[in-house]
């Protein structure tokens, strides 16, 4: 039997960053992958999902400048360009880094644990000092959509051989509102139906009502608050399902404890079993990419004697609709509801010269400030490069910088980031570019 420091399950972006961490902290690591190396996230999501979109921007920019009519492209063209020119090369990267750590990769083969310390890979076991699960989510479908030959989940449409002339999407959360963007570019005719009375539930008012706007006039219909109880009430060719995930669990022992379906973690990344770990998708806690990163170099630490923990309360959230949004702590709603007193900075994207020079103009930088402290605790932006710029809104709010502290950094001119420095500074009133604020009697 082959022995190790660590075995980990699940090669994605919580799996294969916690082999390398484990790896360059001295450990013997081996990492059992079921389908490809870099998981959901490189092979059918993050990365192949953004090459979409950024092609889906160019053939709406080429729409544009085109002095033809209509702009042609081949659906199986462009799939073939992302999954080779990009999710093969990263992939081929990832497996390269491992290689050159020494961790032992069994690929294409499921791992299941039969004992505290034991991994089954078909007729061989293994032996773990620590076990790391890491085998991610998967789309769930609910019963009412499951016999309709129409319905297809987000990681299926990279098996369509073409694009259909129409499209309705169940869900108006970040799946849903970024293939509602992506698709509709490549002139796809899209409805959203999402149950609940806004798209992005629990993200700021402002934002969701502006990303509403912005669809209807691409011409994406959005229907809120009214839930689909039958496929037969879609009248769209094709529906893709985007209405939450599920645990993709791996034959687990039966003492480790679960939560609502998902593995229960503490704050290290620990399941009830002290030498088994649960990182990414599966703990349930957030189905983001980098979180599962974060989580999987934070297992890795622990695992290698260090108290490590992580803090959820910081977590940015990016989604790449056009206009992008990117988010960081409390939205307006949330600060009143901890009974925080509020004060609201603002700033449009027409006022900042940078996004007046590339007409980018569509959205706003919104800034919640305490203000009895002045403490920043949350900052939200929709707009141009709204995912690169919220890393300074995780900066500054982890970190519980004042409005005084920001005052004092220099924002390069002519950017984007200005818009962020506005809106702080619109808190207390002082924007140079933004006229005086009329009192309400």
């Amino acid at each position: 039997m082959k022995k190790y420091d660590v075995v980990v399950i699940g090669g994605g972006p919580a799996g294969y960053p916690c082999a390398i961490k484990c790896a360059q902290n001295g450990k013997n690591v081996c990492l059992i992958e079921e389908m490809a190396i870099g998981g959901v996230c490189l092979n059918r999501g993050c990365i192949p999902t953004k090459s979409l979109y950024t092609i889906s921007k160019e053939i709406e920019k080429s729409k544009f400048i085109s002095i033809k009519k209509e702009t042609s492209f081949s659906w199986q063209g462009v799939l073939s360009e992302i999954l080779t020119d990009v999710v093969m090369r990263l992939r081929a990267g990832v497996n390269m880094l491992l290689k050159s750590y020494g961790i032992e990769v069994i690929a294409k083969k499921k791992g299941e644990i039969i004992d505290n310390n034991i991994v089954k890979v078909e007729n061989e076991e293994i032996y773990g000092e620590n076990i790391v699960i890491a085998t991610g989510s998967l789309p769930f479908v609910p019963d009412c959509f499951k016999n309709d030959e129409r319905v297809i989940s987000s990681e299926q449409l990279w098996k369509l051989n073409e694009l259909p002339e129409s499209i309705g999407i169940i869900g108006g959360g970040f799946i849903g509102c970024e293939y509602a963007s992506i698709l509709s570019k490549f002139g796809v005719e899209i409805t959203i139906y999402e149950m609940m009375d806004t798209l992005l539930l629990g993200k700021d008012k402002e934002i969701t009502n502006y990303l509403k706007n912005s669809f209807e006039k691409r011409g994406i219909k959005v229907n809120l608050g009214k839930p689909i109880k039958n496929s037969e009430e879609i009248k769209e060719e094709k529906i893709i399902v985007a209405v939450g995930r599920r645990p993709n669990l791996p034959q687990i022992p039966e003492e480790i404890e679960k939560e609502n379906g998902w593995l229960k973690t503490d704050e290290k990344m620990k399941t009830n079993i002290k030498n088994i770990y649960a990182i990414g998708d599966i703990n349930g806690k957030f189905p983001l990419a980098y979180v599962a990163t974060k989580e999987g170099e934070i297992s890795a630490e622990n695992i290698s004697g260090k108290e490590v923990t992580i803090n959820y309360d910081i977590v940015p959230e990016v989604i790449f609709t056009d206009p992008q949004i990117g988010v960081c702590g409390l939205t307006e709603e949330q600060a009143k509801a901890k009974g925080i007193n509020v004060s609201i900075g603002k700033f449009p994207y027409n006022a900042l010269g940078r996004a007046c020079a590339d007409k980018k103009t569509d959205g706003f930088v919104k800034v919640i400030s305490n203000s009895d402290t002045e403490e920043i605790v949350g900052i939200h932006i929709i707009g141009e490069l709204a995912t690169e710029l919220v890393s300074f809104s995780t900066l500054t709010i982890s970190n519980g910088l004042k409005i005084k502290d920001v005052e004092k950094i220099f924002y390069c001119h002519p950017t984007f980031s200005e818009g962020i420095m506005e809106g702080i500074m619109d808190v207390k009133r002082k924007s140079v570019h933004l006229p005086p604020k009329i009192k309400k009697m």
